[in-house]
């Protein structure tokens, strides 16, 4: 099934196209040591402890499909987007029966209603404007039934503090990756972040060639995502920290946990919510 959706919206928030566009080819190489696997097992533990109950899923900047891939093994089905139409290459080979389509996140075509919304993988940091975020998330919002629940994940300070700050190297059978952190440490809340990735590929005459990905990401703190969760008149059902190894804690730190995974359901009789 083929679903066509607007043009993407050609602005800042949408960086993330060409970063990913470029890394399609080697983004599964790249991230073969993330574990997929157990991490959507926790969220879905996550998601059944607050209501899930139905199997109709949407998962919003899929990539290369590797964070629906556990959802489908366990018997749900899955519609996919993702804003570089690379990356949806990726994952419509992964999922050949079904709907994997080119979309902005923040301008969702009405293709349905879910049980579960899905947006992993940092996927809202490539956001770099309030605005942005609020425009996606009321975007997702939208493709729940009542009472469905939406779950996404966003870097923490510790994060941008870590990863955004250093240098690393890893490779496999054919690619060298370089990750370059061009912060110095001492990210502020709400601030711009970026990386340079480049990916070195031998080919088979012995040559390599190179492709270089800039990746800018906004720090949404914590307040502020609150707010743009009641702005798109869903309500938060929790807020965990996440470590490294899929590990999820109860207790949220910016200062410990490289990620932060929030819990949101739209109501069962949709109303309005006031924001303070």
């Amino acid at each position: 099934m083929t679903l066509t959706a607007p043009p993407p919206v050609l602005d800042s928030g949408t960086q993330a196209l060409t970063c990913y566009q470029a890394l399609a080819p080697a983004y599964d190489e790249l991230t073969a040591a993330y574990r997929h696997d157990r991490w959507l097992a926790a969220l879905e533990r996550l998601a059944v402890e607050h209501g899930l109950a139905g199997r109709q899923v949407l998962d919003v900047a899929c990539g290369t499909g590797k964070s629906f891939v556990p959802l489908l093994d366990r018997g749900y089905d899955v519609t996919a987007c993702d804003i570089s139409p690379g990356m949806v290459e990726v994952a419509k080979a992964r999922h050949p029966e079904g709907r994997v389509f080119v979309a902005d996140m923040r301008e969702l075509p009405p293709f349905g209603s879910y049980d579960l919304v899905t947006c992993l993988d940092d996927a809202v940091n490539y956001l770099l404007d309030p605005a942005d975020l609020d425009l996606a998330l009321a975007a997702m919002a939208g493709a729940l039934r009542p009472g469905g629940l939406l779950l996404f994940d966003a870097n923490t300070l510790h994060t941008y503090r870590t990863a955004f700050a250093t240098d690393t190297v890893s490779e496999s059978a054919e690619r060298l990756f370089c990750w370059r952190g061009e912060g110095d440490g001492s990210p502020r809340a709400g601030g711009l972040n970026a990386a340079m990735v480049e990916v070195f590929t031998r080919s088979v005459d012995g040559f390599w060639s190179r492709v270089r990905s800039h990746h800018r990401q906004r720090h949404h703190p914590l307040s502020e995502i609150t707010d743009s969760i009641a702005r798109a008149n869903l309500e938060r059902r929790a807020v965990l920290g996440q470590t490294p190894g899929a590990r999820l804690h109860p207790d949220p730190d910016e200062d410990r946990h490289t990620k932060l995974v929030f819990l949101a359901q739209r109501p069962k009789e949709d109303h309005v919510i006031a924001v303070p």
